[in-house]
């Protein structure tokens, strides 16, 4: 406020001065057409006092208000209330008396019927008097050849009995069965026997088929017919089978 004052008094002083200069400059204008008068004394600008501006009291500090405590009510206790509901003691449920059971008439004792003893089975008999079978192979290249043995029901050697040994196409021979064993003796395991079917000194390749019959150069076999596959490989095949022939 003080500085805006100050500016107006500067502002009114400056105008005053400007309108006495543009009198002076009129004033000589007029001095060269007229007889110059005599001038007269401008007066001079009157100030104008400046207020020296009031100070503005100082707000007073507004006192800050004191707090004012507020009780806080006691919480009330809220009483319990248990809601269960009673359970109800169960009625006792009366024990259901026995019904006696109908009496029924005993029955009567079932008389078991005898009991069959069982037939024995009778063990078929052999289709054969004598059964053979091959009971070693051997390997020979200098010799094709069906030997071994005959024997009775007790494993003894029986002698007198007559084998047969033929191929396809080739009628065969008839070999007897001695009571000793012609192979005991020597030191070649695997050569003892009672009968000998030699086919060859050669190893040959064949099938020999050989069986028991009733007599010399019969062809009814009273056993069954076994089969001995020769071959001339030395190396993987065999030349000698041992057949041994049993009475039932």
């Amino acid at each position: 406020m003080k500085g805006m004052r100050n500016r107006m008094v500067i502002v009114v002083v400056a105008i005053a001065m400007i309108a006495g200069l543009l009198a002076c400059g009129t004033g000589g204008l007029l001095s060269r057409n007229e007889p110059t008068a005599t001038p007269t004394k401008t007066p001079r600008p009157t100030f104008t006092m400046t207020l020296t501006p009031t100070n503005t009291p100082t707000p007073t500090n507004t006192p800050t208000p004191t707090n004012t405590a507020t009780p806080t009510p006691l919480p009330t206790n809220t009483p319990i209330v248990y809601t269960a509901t009673p359970t109800e003691t169960p009625t006792n449920t009366p024990v259901p008396t026995n019904t006696p059971k109908p009496t029924s008439k005993p029955k009567p004792a079932a008389t078991k019927a005898p009991t069959a003893k069982p037939k024995p089975t009778n063990t078929p008999k052999p289709a054969f008097a004598w059964t053979g079978q091959v009971t070693n192979r051997l390997q020979n290249c200098g010799l094709t050849r069906v030997f071994g043995f005959t024997l009775a029901q007790n494993g003894a050697l029986a002698g007198d009995i007559w084998v047969h040994y033929w191929a396809d196409g080739w009628e065969g021979a008839w070999a007897k069965s001695q009571w000793t064993d012609f192979g005991a003796g020597t030191s070649w395991k695997g050569d003892e026997g009672n009968w000998d079917g030699t086919i060859d000194v050669v190893a040959r390749d064949g099938v020999w088929h050989t069986c028991v019959v009733d007599k010399q150069s019969s062809w009814t076999c009273i056993s069954n017919t076994v089969d001995a596959a020769t071959s001339s490989n030395c190396e993987t095949g065999n030349q000698v089978y041992h057949i041994t022939f049993r009475k039932n």
